[in-house]
């Protein structure tokens, strides 16, 4: 990953938590991905995280008697993920390091994982998403899970919202072939049908569900802090459309569940 990413991701580090891990909408996503987790990772031992930011994820998966080596682009997102490990008394589950998806056949070669997982968005900060797929393939034992959770195309929400507040292209920034420009970097939005095929020849995709459906994107739910009875529904609501997989292709982002071929 470019250093423009790797600032990026250092520019967020010291507020992410407070900006959406421990907002009452990140909480209730995050669970609804823990589910999935908890789905796909039982009975597995050891569990490789791409883009693990401040390590939420990889804690919570250490706590249920995972191993977990999670990775990032970004070493202040490492080095505050490593200092929650260590105050949970987890570091013996729980190792992170700074290494970009791109490479993390490379660097890690050599280890053996029994399932992998990236959420919220990782994935679509990566340039040649093709070839880091087949790169973590071969970090993987046959059958090994992989929960990916990418950005979606296609989002109803963006679109009121920003419409809402004459913001066009910010509405519609996910339809654009070469990508969003965010903080110097390109961000891409591929399709289910793309991000499929690029999986394809090294894992088979078995579900795609929604996150973000019912559940607004996160620049649009703070009101939800005060609004307790409000966020259950829509809960209920998302809950009914990841039953669905038409839903996956109308939502911020969605949760794709495989297995390596």
């Amino acid at each position: 990953m470019s250093g423009s990413s790797t600032t990026a991701f250092d520019d967020l580090a010291a507020d992410y938590d407070a900006a959406f891990t421990s907002t009452a909408l990140g909480r209730q996503l995050r669970m609804l991905v823990f589910e999935r987790y908890a789905a796909s990772f039982a009975g597995r031992e050891y569990l490789l995280e791409a883009g693990c930011g401040t390590g939420e994820d990889a804690l919570h998966l250490a706590r249920l008697g995972h191993r977990v080596l999670a990775t990032d682009a970004s070493p202040r997102m490492v080095r505050i993920a490593t200092l929650k490990a260590e105050r949970a008394g987890l570091a013996q589950r729980c190792r992170f390091l700074c290494v970009p998806m791109e490479n993390m056949a490379a660097e890690l070669a050599g280890e053996r994982f029994d399932g992998t997982y990236s959420n919220f968005g990782a994935v679509n900060c990566v340039p040649a998403l093709d070839a880091a797929a087949a790169g973590i393939a071969k970090l993987l034992a046959p059958g090994a899970p992989l929960v990916w959770v990418p950005m979606g195309r296609h989002v109803p929400w963006e679109w009121a919202w920003f419409l809402a507040r004459g913001q066009a292209g910010k509405a519609f920034r996910r339809l654009n072939a070469a990508g969003a420009r965010w903080r110097g970097l390109s961000i891409h939005y591929p399709s289910r049908a793309r991000l499929r095929a690029m999986l394809a020849p090294h894992f088979e995709v078995q579900r795609m569900s929604a996150l973000g459906c019912a559940l607004p994107p996160s620049y649009a739910g703070h009101w939800l802090e005060r609004a307790p009875r409000s966020l259950a529904a829509l809960t209920r609501l998302e809950r009914l459309a990841q039953r669905a997989g038409l839903f996956s292709g109308l939502a911020d982002h969605y949760i794709v569940e495989a297995v390596r071929a």
